[in-house]
């Protein structure tokens, strides 16, 4: 991976003036850098792809996604790209920070979420399509290329999977510009409750309720009365079919985010427990598939 010394000297933006890297220290996928200039006391966000992400993550389809989503001012503005080095330089969001999942509870902000959500939704459509069930494939396959451990009881989830499957596709889909990453540390919002979206690496064209679902998962509002209150906040209105198509997702969701924690853990040098996180995500995923809810809402879809 390249060193913050030759990111900085790669990008050209600061050439002959003083520019201090300070390490951020969040994000499990990347190596995250604020770099400040003394003489004009400018900030701007570096990011340096993680190694072996290349593996994980569509480039070109996340640099697209990117563009799309600053485009409608719901995400930080790319300054510069390179993809080959694995560089990105964003403005810096001042006055922002991470939400965690108390800030999630807050009315205001979960509605700002949404609207952003909304916003993009209705108004970005990228070149591809990868739903839920095409990244879980796609997971499935590297980890048994490294011939990684999955739980005991993988080929009844993955059963309860297909059968989610099966129910929305015969109900019909319609794609758009997805996100398809609610890590809680990925919203930003400032004093003013304002919100945007960071860290678009997994977008993809995808059914919209695939973001509203994963959006519950992180925010732990995955009960039907919750559900149903997200997606009046989302859609104005709820109906029983939308909400039984959230609740599957979140089911599945799970599943495929605890496909990815596995192979990083097999695979990532950055110092996180994904072996543990992968567990957790499981744990919630047989959770939500092995209650009465699930099958009402395979009926219901």
């Amino acid at each position: 991976m390249i060193t913050i010394e030759q990111a900085i000297e790669k990008t050209g933006m600061w050439t002959g003036r003083p520019a201090r890297p300070e390490r951020i220290a969040s994000g499990i996928t990347n190596v995250n850098w604020r770099i400040c200039l003394d003489d004009t006391h400018e900030t701007f966000f570096l990011k340096i792809h993680g190694p072996g992400t290349e593996n994980l993550i569509d480039r070109e389809l996340a640099h697209e996604a990117t563009i799309k989503a600053a485009a409608t001012g719901y995400a930080p503005q790319l300054l510069f790209y390179d993809e080959a080095d694995g560089i990105e330089v964003y403005e810096f969001l001042h006055g922002f920070r991470s939400c965690n999942v108390i800030d999630l509870q807050h009315p205001t902000i979960r509605a700002n979420i949404l609207k952003a959500y909304k916003a993009i939704h209705s108004s970005q459509f990228m070149s591809r399509t990868k739903t839920g069930f095409d990244q879980l494939n796609d997971h499935l396959s590297r980890l048994k290329e490294i011939d990684a451990e999955l739980p005991e009881d993988m080929d009844h989830i993955l059963w309860q999977v297909s059968r989610a499957r099966d129910a929305i596709q015969a109900a019909g889909m319609e794609t758009c510009a997805c996100f398809n990453d609610a890590y809680v540390y990925n919203y930003m919002v400032n004093d003013a409750l304002d919100v945007k979206i960071i860290d678009w690496e997994y977008a993809s064209g995808n059914d919209p309720y695939w973001d509203i679902a994963m959006f519950s998962f992180e925010s732990v509002f995955i009960g039907e009365n919750e559900i149903e209150q997200t997606l009046a906040l989302y859609n104005g209105a709820s109906d029983a079919a939308t909400a039984a198509r959230v609740y599957l997702y979140i089911g599945v969701a799970c599943i495929v985010w605890g496909c990815w924690a596995t192979y990083q853990s097999r695979t990532s040098s950055i110092p996180f427990d994904f072996g543990k996180y992968a567990d957790i995500l499981f744990l919630r995923g047989r959770a939500v598939m092995t209650v009465p809810e699930w099958d009402r809402a395979l009926a219901t879809v």
